[in-house]
């Protein structure tokens, strides 16, 4: 149905900038030293969790969004994965299931989850530098402090779709996940957003 195509376009489009907005703005925290001892990403069976806090973190062995869509099974239950816009590169992944046209029949029929992992060497923001350059949205969660990391949450309450998305921030890696559907809350919070993260990056 050409409406409900639309409206799924709308939601897509609406996700897209919502996600483009969780990338951490600037650097407003110093660089940490480096690392007198570069990690091991030799070998496979070496744990993803880096060694001390501030360290670079592996990125994670993903190879498909399979191993994503596993860990997320409830969040993308009875959605197929949206293989055009979705791909799996050595340092860049991401991964969107949403509804096919033939799908939607109904506003409320539409619905996405994405995640997006990257490689980035950037500075973990400090949260409280961050606010008093007006930047909002940063939080801190004591199993992020543990990776030298922090979190970023934007609530899409405000939007046609709700829901929200955020970003979870450590040392060499960023992972970005969002989650909405018209007309109803998300079941992603800032919770099991860190939660989600971690888990996507031990694997």
């Amino acid at each position: 149905m050409k409406s409900a195509r639309q409206w799924m376009m709308v939601g897509a489009l609406l996700s897209a900038t919502l996600l483009a907005g969780c990338v951490p703005v600037g650097s407003v925290a110093p660089s940490a030293a480096p690392a007198t001892e570069e990690p091991n990403q030799a070998g496979a069976s070496e744990p993803s969790q880096p060694d001390e806090i501030g360290a670079a973190h592996p990125f994670p062995h993903i190879t498909s969004c399979d191993q994503i869509a596993a860990v997320a099974a409830d969040d993308v239950a009875g959605m197929p994965l949206d293989k055009e816009g979705s791909y799996v590169e050595q340092d860049s992944i991401s991964c969107v299931w949403q509804p096919t046209e033939e799908d939607i029949s109904a506003l409320t029929d539409i619905r996405m989850f994405t995640v997006t992992i990257t490689a980035d060497t950037s500075d973990v923001p400090d949260p409280a530098v961050a606010e008093q350059y007006g930047i909002k949205g940063y939080f801190t969660d004591p199993r992020l402090d543990a990776r030298g990391g922090v979190g970023l949450w934007l609530d899409t309450g405000s939007a046609p779709v709700d829901g929200g998305s955020g970003t979870v921030v450590v040392p060499g890696v960023h992972v970005q996940i969002g989650g909405g559907r018209w007309g109803q809350d998300s079941q992603l919070g800032k919770d099991k957003l860190v939660t989600l993260a971690l888990q996507l990056l031990d694997m």
